[in-house]
């Protein structure tokens, strides 16, 4: 049962960072769609990249905040037993939430549980940020192949 506290911990803050990611993500899309109506046409070639740029910043950013509370969470529950500074808990959960997991670091028998967690959450969000990306990426190219065929300049 000691598996109970480190499940309990890393669940909750699945539910903490995907709903994080929810509201960033379906923000961003808002903004980028009130942007392009704004402009009365679709984005165009000069702003596009900047689109990009600017979505690929704010996601990275959101899952540095994932990553920083994830480290919370290792700080409260597992503490001074694993770790001598806040410091060593940032770097621990951003090699485990990239699935880089260096192994230098290591967590004791019962809180191990959460690395596996974490690693999952990482993936999860990661691919949700890349899906929004290509989202981008493909709504650009499409707009590009319209107005080509169009003969639009």
């Amino acid at each position: 049962m000691d598996f109970l506290l480190p499940l309990t911990v890393g669940l909750s803050v699945i539910l903490i960072t995907v709903g994080l990611h929810a509201v960033a993500t379906t923000q961003a899309i808002y903004l980028l769609k009130k942007y392009g109506k704004k402009r009365g046409q679709n984005a165009g070639v000069r702003s596009k990249p900047l689109i990009l740029g600017v979505t690929g910043v704010f996601l990275s950013i959101k899952h540095y905040i994932d990553i920083i509370l994830w480290a919370v969470a290792y700080w409260i529950f597992a503490g001074a037993e694993h770790f001598t500074n806040f410091e060593d808990a940032v770097y621990f959960s951003s090699v485990t939430y990239t699935t880089l997991g260096y192994g230098d670091v290591t967590l004791s028998d019962n809180w191990r549980l959460l690395c596996g967690i974490q690693a999952m959450n990482g993936v999860l969000l990661f691919g949700w940020s890349t899906a929004i990306l290509f989202y981008l990426v493909q709504r650009f190219w499409s707009e590009e192949r319209r107005k080509t065929e169009a003969g639009e300049p």
